[in-house]
């Protein structure tokens, strides 16, 4: 049996479509007993966040007493919040800490964060298209590109706008489980979608 334990870092004003969706289709490829993924959700002191439509959100761990991580993701947000959080020398350090990680990941304009440790120095990137340029100038030693989907360098990913945090799930169960049970979890979730527009 493979189990990977998946950490997602949230903060206030996150964007819950990055990480739920993420979350939902990773949760999918469970339905096999021999590929198993858990889920958590983690903030800096373990406090509940508010995302940018106003949901609150209590998360399992802060980042002190959070369990072993296989794969981070981080997720996308208001520029001023990511730039916020990327100014966080204390969230940072524990990003880098997990350098060693399967993947770190990061959905969206989350790549500032990511960005801001200095991980992806001479390596590949992308964010929302909007936000490609100010991304290169802020992080010029990042080849930030801009009509990739998802960039796969190392063990850090990075995928561009909201949607493409869906594509970046896929691709993730591609990557650790294989093709198989991407097809598998891709066709699930064709039917479960096709449910919900079923005519009365």
């Amino acid at each position: 049996m493979t189990i990977r334990k998946v950490g997602i870092f949230l903060y206030d004003y996150v964007d819950s479509l990055d990480f739920v969706g993420l979350a939902e289709v990773l949760s999918f490829t469970s339905y096999n007993k021999g590929d198993q993924v858990e889920i958590f959700t983690i903030t800096e002191f373990g406090q509940r966040i508010r995302t940018h439509s106003g949901v609150k959100i209590m998360p399992d761990f802060s980042i002190v007493n959070a369990p072993e991580i296989d794969i981070l993701i981080i997720p996308r947000g208001p520029l001023k919040a990511v730039q916020s959080v990327a100014k966080n020398q204390k969230v940072k350090d524990w990003i880098i800490k997990h350098k060693n990680s399967d993947y770190i990941c990061s959905v969206c304009t989350g790549t500032y964060i990511l960005g801001a440790t200095g991980l992806l120095d001479g390596k590949k990137a992308t964010t929302h298209h909007l936000a490609v340029k100010d991304l290169q100038a802020k992080y010029p030693h990042i080849q930030v590109l801009s009509v990739s989907k998802v960039v796969h360098t190392h063990n850090l990913i990075s995928s561009a706008g909201v949607s493409s945090g869906i594509n970046m799930a896929m691709y993730l169960v591609e990557q650790i489980f294989g093709k198989p049970t991407a097809e598998r979890t891709a066709h699930t979730l064709l039917d479960w979608k096709k449910t919900l527009f079923l005519p009365m």
